[in-house]
């Protein structure tokens, strides 16, 4: 790879839902040694730290897409300079309208969720899903994984115990659930 300069764009990181932008801490830190200058948004609301969102969760029930997507533009016009997005998920349908507003140099998805209409999902989106959406008094709610269904989201791409530490690390629960209690032994 050669070395950015100064005419290189700088990268966006798109986080998913469920998630914050501390979900991208390690790839932001491996670009930045890269000489990169790094942006990683977060959706409005959610710029409080995991521990404070997990107290919190009615803020991913407020969330929105079009304001999270105007928010998004509005940080990537501020940039001055096109930049590469990255986008995961939820996030990676984020940098595909943001794309489409005609923002960004290039972009990059990862595992990314399907925009409206398209109905072709992988199996273990599936499976993860399915205990979701085949309940009807989860239509038009916020829904969260559990650790569980976490894992096959992510069982093509992670081991069980990596998984099970991110989920640890980083989910944050849907509103009206209960996080057990630090130390508790209690499990999704």
């Amino acid at each position: 790879m050669s070395e950015p300069t100064s005419d290189t764009p700088p990268i966006v990181l798109i986080h998913g839902l469920w998630m914050t932008s501390r979900s991208w801490d390690r790839w932001a830190e491996y670009y930045r040694k890269q000489g990169y200058e790094v942006i990683v948004p977060t959706y409005p609301g959610f710029e409080i730290e995991v521990e404070a969102l997990r107290e919190r969760p009615d803020v991913i029930a407020g969330a929105s897409v079009p304001a999270t997507l105007d928010h998004l533009a509005d940080v990537i016009e501020s940039l001055g300079t096109a930049p590469i997005i990255m986008g995961h998920s939820f996030g990676g349908t984020f940098t595909q309208l943001l794309l489409d507003r005609g923002l960004g140099a290039a972009a990059v998805t990862i595992d990314s969720a399907p925009p409206e209409g398209v109905r072709v999902n992988p199996p273990s989106q599936i499976k993860a899903l399915f205990p979701i959406l085949s309940k009807p008094s989860t239509r038009h709610r916020a829904v969260g994984f559990t650790k569980e269904q976490f894992h096959y989201a992510f069982a093509n791409t992670c081991t069980r115990e990596e998984s099970d530490a991110a989920y640890d690390q980083l989910h944050i629960p849907a509103p009206g659930t209960r996080q057990p209690a630090a130390g508790s032994g209690l499990t999704d």
